[in-house]
């Protein structure tokens, strides 16, 4: 699949970019918790690395940003922002262009954008249609709340299903949508764990494994392959000065 152009090599042009009004970027101890979150027009991220906020600021999945020194996916850091206020009805839309900026500004980061291929999974619509039901038109909040094996969704779209699934150890490498489905959806979804499959308890789980439950649920099918991804590749990154 080709793409149509390759961004530009400077990220970003911080002179057209939402920027936060204030930020703090500190060194983090790795406690084992990665989170991020905002609230009251604050940005609070705890403990992710360079990498994983690139994949946050361009929204791709964590496997399609290459390149850079690499303590950007060893060294994490606490990130605390204030959203302008002109922002506050429209943060999720302009938080990604916001944590561009910071991180063009603080981290001196500097991307392009290519394509490439790379083996990894295809979210197709399966032979006798998708099973799920679309969220209403007007509905404003959206996201995926998942426990375990248990995954709910509340107007979520594929795209975003996709980067879910890519990050589920079951499936294990990148998922790309290729559904050609537009717009929300509500579903639910319950899957086996892979390593109940070799003990005792296995036998009284007849849940099917995650690639069946799609099919059966959601009437989606995981196709493996060679899946083209426009990828964000790091040409110059520095570390943050402390604050």
């Amino acid at each position: 699949m080709a793409f149509a152009a390759i961004a530009s090599a400077q990220a970003p042009d911080t002179a057209k970019k939402a920027e936060f009004e204030v930020a703090s970027i500190r060194s983090a101890q790795d406690d084992g918790h990665h989170n991020s979150n905002s609230d009251k027009g604050l940005l609070r991220i705890h403990n992710l690395t360079l990498k994983r906020l690139i994949s946050q600021a361009w929204q791709v999945d964590i496997g399609q940003v290459y390149g850079g020194p690499a303590w950007i996916d060893s060294e994490s850091y606490d990130i605390g922002a204030k959203i302008p206020a002109q922002f506050a009805q429209q943060t999720a839309e302009k938080l990604p262009e916001m944590i561009q900026t910071l991180l063009a500004d603080r981290f001196q980061l500097v991307i392009h954008r290519e394509p490439r291929e790379v083996s990894g999974y295809a979210l197709v619509v399966g032979n006798k249609g998708a099973k799920m039901e679309r969220a209403p038109v007007d509905k404003k909040d959206s996201g995926i709340n998942q426990h375990n094996t248990n995954l709910k969704a509340e107007n979520v779209t594929m795209d975003s299903f996709a980067r879910t699934l890519s990050r589920n150890s079951e499936v294990g490498a990148l998922v790309v949508d290729r559904t050609g489905l537009t717009g929300g959806f509500n579903f639910e979804l319950d899957w086996k764990p892979e390593q109940l499959k070799a003990t005792a308890e296995a036998a009284d789980d007849d849940r099917p494994s995650i690639f069946t439950a799609l099919q059966e649920k959601l009437g989606l099918k995981l196709m493996a392959g060679k899946v083209p991804v426009l990828a964000v590749v790091v040409d110059r990154a520095e570390k943050p000065e402390g604050n």
